[in-house]
């Protein structure tokens, strides 16, 4: 499969991943956007996982790696959009709930990518 095929399969999946998690959870009207929230931890996570996991099986296609990291992974987490909504809570002058967007996103997908790795680490002992 070309290269292109596989992020774009990835990717499509991804955002459709991404609309979900936002269509199910914005019921839930908060102040934070839980949607993009869960998008970006969960994406980071699994970038974590994925990382460990490639790194243990070498063999693995080029493609499969875009797959998941470039295209699934890629379109699930969402700068844009999270940039958009901070943008937006600043236009409201809610200054504390944009501070926490930018804390939870950032802060969180760091940690849930240090996780997802320590994860296939202790799976691999």
């Amino acid at each position: 499969m070309p290269s292109f095929i596989a992020v774009g399969l990835g990717a499509a999946l991804g955002a459709w991943i991404r609309w979900g998690l936002t269509a199910w959870l914005s019921p839930l009207d908060t102040q934070l956007p839980l949607g993009t929230l869960g998008s970006n931890l969960i994406g980071g996570y699994g970038v974590g996982l994925a990382i460990g996991w490639f790194a243990m099986h070498p063999g693995v296609s080029t493609e499969w790696r875009l797959f998941v990291i470039t295209g699934l992974l890629g379109g699930l987490t969402t700068f844009s959009t999270f940039s958009a909504e901070v943008v937006q809570l600043l236009g409201r002058q809610q200054f504390t709930w944009a501070l926490a967007t930018v804390a939870a996103n950032t802060l969180g997908s760091f940690v849930m990518t240090v996780a997802g790795t320590m994860t296939v680490q202790t799976l691999r002992q």
